[in-house]
């Protein structure tokens, strides 16, 4: 347990010791950000205008946008520090490794954990901080129970989003390559979840069938059900009850669940069965590492 944790102490050191993995690892959170601030302000519309007060209405775009920026956090954020996998094995540093008592899988275990330790830290610590600040702004708070259920799915989007970096991680073989699949890594997933652009009844079917075998797309439709929820019970009672205005909102806004593959099924299913999947996709990438560090 002792080498574990020393392992985790080191990756955990290389990762914060360099300024540039670090901002890179947040990248595509600020290109979200860029776009939603410079581009998205004016989403709702003017019958929302109308309808919603100004922080009424920035409830309901910060709380869309506050989806994808935690969604993307979970991915941008281990496939950053994971990188130290890559450098050790260009470097040589994991021949430093096999000449200590020091068993392999402990040292894979030492890299997953880091970067789950790290990846969990700064999205519960973004969340927590955003939902302060979007409260003071709009003068809406999230209540604590929504807080913390966020906050639990987090920890279990934290694990799957890990899982699937520390594979993609294994197929790369240099720095180089690796910094140029971190530069358009988040980009493409953030088209392809429908977070920089919402997915909709009226988005392309082959785009929709798509997203939904993408399992970062359903993290982020649920965490758009429970953040948006707020401000469409504001909108439902402003309405008269008006549950089609509702769920046309929901809708433009990318929060309609799209199934898989056409077929009608739950997000909570559809998040079970991705826990099911990183759980095998971490037992292979661990069989690659380890088939890696072998040879």
């Amino acid at each position: 347990m002792y080498e574990i944790i020393s392992l985790i102490k080191r990756n955990i050191k290389i990762y914060l010791r360099d300024p540039l993995a670090v901002f890179f690892s947040f990248l595509s959170t600020i290109i979200l950000m860029f776009i939603y601030i410079m581009f998205l302000g004016d989403v709702g519309g003017a019958e929302l205008s109308a309808l919603l007060s100004p922080g009424e209405l920035d409830l309901l775009i910060y709380s869309n946008m506050m989806a994808g920026v935690i969604v993307l956090n979970t991915l941008t954020i281990p496939l950053g520090n994971l990188g130290t996998i890559i450098s050790d094995f260009e470097y040589n540093r994991m021949n430093a490794f096999m000449v200590t008592p020091v068993k392999r899988y402990k040292i894979i275990l030492g890299y997953y954990f880091a970067s789950l330790l790290i990846t969990l830290t700064f999205s519960l610590m973004i969340w927590w901080l955003a939902s302060i600040v979007l409260g003071l702004v709009t003068g809406i708070f999230y209540t604590f129970s929504t807080v913390i259920t966020v906050s639990g799915l987090i920890v279990v989007f934290v694990f799957i989003s890990t899982s699937f970096m520390i594979l993609l991680t294994t197929f790369i073989k240099s720095v180089n390559a690796f910094g140029a699949v971190s530069g358009i890594f988040g980009s493409i997933i953030g088209f392809v979840s429908g977070i920089y652009i919402p997915l909709t009844s009226s988005s392309p079917s082959v785009l929709r069938h798509i997203s939904s075998v993408v399992p970062f797309t359903h993290m982020t439709l649920k965490l758009k059900e429970i953040l948006l929820k707020p401000s469409l019970d504001i909108v439902y009672a402003k309405t008269n009850g008006n549950a089609e205005a509702v769920a046309n909102i929901r809708d433009g806004f990318g929060g309609q669940p799209i199934g898989l593959l056409g077929m009608d099924m739950s997000l909570t299913l559809l998040l079970i069965l991705a826990g099911i999947v990183s759980i095998l996709v971490l037992i292979y990438s661990s069989y690659r590492l380890n088939k890696r560090i072998k040879a």
